[in-house]
């Protein structure tokens, strides 16, 4: 079978525990805006556990209307978190037959680091070039998700500071 990946590494300034709880939180789904016709994240619906558990499902809700299923695969806390992503309502469902979500977390000196990788599976290796296309797509969406994390985070950073002299 085809798989295409898509690996993106992005600098949080938190710390590899907040970092962690941010990844699992509702937010961080939400900063998934999309980009071009790669629709965002609406929301995420638990149907059985939480973020935090394996075993988990959900349903995500996207911004053109469409929904996909998360299974929580790993949750090693706090450097490692795995998802398997599936059952597409969108035209996604005609390219791949799935795809994997893993985070690996490692700390630095500036908070943490965090390496993203997304495999798809393609349905046929026919496909091949409408998947190249798509993941070029895709991983304009996880840039502008990674920016939007690190805005986030550097406004965490600054509200903290505040309380901190206050």
């Amino acid at each position: 079978m085809a798989e295409i990946a898509i690996a993106e590494t992005v600098e949080l300034p938190l710390s590899i525990q907040e970092a962690f709880e941010f990844l699992l939180s509702p937010k961080a789904f939400e900063l998934f805006t999309g980009w071009g016709p790669i629709p965002g994240v609406v929301r995420l619906d638990w149907e059985s556990g939480s973020s935090a558990e394996e075993g988990a499902v959900g349903r995500v809700h996207n911004s053109d209307g469409s929904t996909h299923r998360e299974r929580v695969l790993e949750v090693s806390r706090p450097s490692r978190y795995v998802v398997a992503i599936d059952e597409f309502s969108s035209a996604f469902r005609w390219l791949t037959s799935g795809a994997t979500e893993s985070w690996e977390l490692s700390s630095i000196d500036e908070g943490t680091r965090i390496e993203r990788l997304f495999v798809f599976r393609l349905r046929s290796p026919w496909l091949w070039p409408a998947g190249v296309a798509v993941a070029a797509l895709f991983r304009r969406a996880v840039r502008a998700n990674h920016r939007a994390m690190v805005a986030w985070a550097k406004g965490q950073r600054s509200e903290k500071a505040g309380c901190d002299s206050a």
